[in-house]
């Protein structure tokens, strides 16, 4: 493992550990999440999403967090509003893994495990907001995972 490599594999430790820390004690309001996912086609399996993920179970040395009240928008390739469709994340606080499940209108359920790497932490008087890249992803498109503490 390169420095680098374990520079950040360090730091998305610690954002895993502050997560924990702030949700495991059922005592803060929540945390929200937004998700998006790239492939070559913004308009046929591209999409963002989010909502509450603050379902916490303890399991592990960390335990993990899940998705409740969420939907997905697929851009209108022709301008029109976007589709709405459910979507559900949970994050292994323990593994810094997600698995993403969703169902595109008029599409076959669908789903993605992603391993996190956190790129950017934002401290605000709101909370804090932690912003996750993915390394490795099970398919072929690119995504990213933004987590808000309030």
């Amino acid at each position: 493992m390169s420095t680098t490599e374990s520079h950040e594999h360090q730091a998305t430790d610690h954002a895993l550990a502050a997560i924990y820390a702030y949700i495991s004690p059922g005592t803060n309001e929540g945390i929200s999440y937004a998700v998006s996912r790239l492939t070559d086609d913004l308009f046929t399996d591209s999409f963002l999403g989010g909502g509450d993920i603050s379902l916490f179970s303890a399991s592990g040395h960390r335990g993990t967090i899940k998705s409740q009240l969420s939907n997905g928008y697929q851009l209108s390739s022709g301008g029109g509003a976007p589709a709405t469709f459910s979507i559900e994340v949970t994050v292994d606080l323990n593994t810094a893994k997600a698995v993403i499940g969703w169902t595109l209108p008029g599409g076959s359920p669908q789903t993605a495990t992603i391993s996190l790497d956190v790129i950017k932490e934002v401290a605000r008087p709101e909370g804090k907001n932690y912003l996750f890249g993915a390394d490795e992803v099970s398919d072929a498109a690119a995504y990213t995972l933004s987590l808000i503490l309030m």
